[in-house]
């Protein structure tokens, strides 16, 4: 049974980690990759499906500390794993995007929240391999619009929906995406 856990996340409010969640009960991954767990909100969220299911495992890497915005610290988030009795089905990396897209590991299910953008999601579909499944914040008309994305002029997700077929799993804001490659 879902709980929608009491940590700092943009989800929170539409409770996107149900979204989350439900995702993870019907697709039943061994090995999901996360990254950008800030608090841990989605963390949690995947996790409570996996003890659900009694199986599974989440490789949450995030930088923490060296991300130059809003950021968790390593404690902190690790501190909502032990609130939610999940932590036996999270293991907390230091571990950058921008390294391990250049040569991805193998997963089941990805979870990406890093800032998302046009480019930030091109470049991880491009570097995956045929079949990966990957959820990520962001992909509606709403979120591209949001203050950083138009003062920094990064690319519009909803730019790639011509070739990079995504499917919006959760509408409000600011809504949760999936593709299949």
């Amino acid at each position: 049974m879902y709980i929608n856990p009491e940590i700092e996340s943009s989800y929170y409010k539409n409770n996107i980690g149900e979204t989350l969640y439900n995702k993870v009960l019907e697709l039943k991954p061994y090995k999901i990759i996360e990254f950008g767990c800030l608090y841990g909100y989605s963390t949690v969220s995947m996790a409570m499906a996996l003890k659900e299911l009694g199986r599974g495992k989440i490789y949450c890497y995030d930088i923490w500390e060296e991300y130059k915005y809003k950021h968790s610290t390593f404690n902190q988030t690790y501190s909502n794993l032990l609130k939610y009795n999940v932590e036996e089905y999270v293991e907390l990396v230091k571990k950058d995007y921008h390294e391990w897209v250049l040569n991805p590991e193998p997963f089941d299910l990805m979870h990406i929240d890093i800032s998302n953008n046009g480019d930030i999601i091109e470049k991880l579909y491009n570097a995956l391999p045929k079949g990966s499944t990957v959820m990520f914040e962001g992909g509606s008309e709403e979120r591209d619009n949001v203050e950083w994305m138009r003062l920094y002029q990064f690319k519009p997700i909803t730019s790639l929906k011509s070739y990079l077929p995504y499917q919006i799993l959760n509408p409000k804001f600011p809504s949760l995406s999936i593709f299949i490659k």
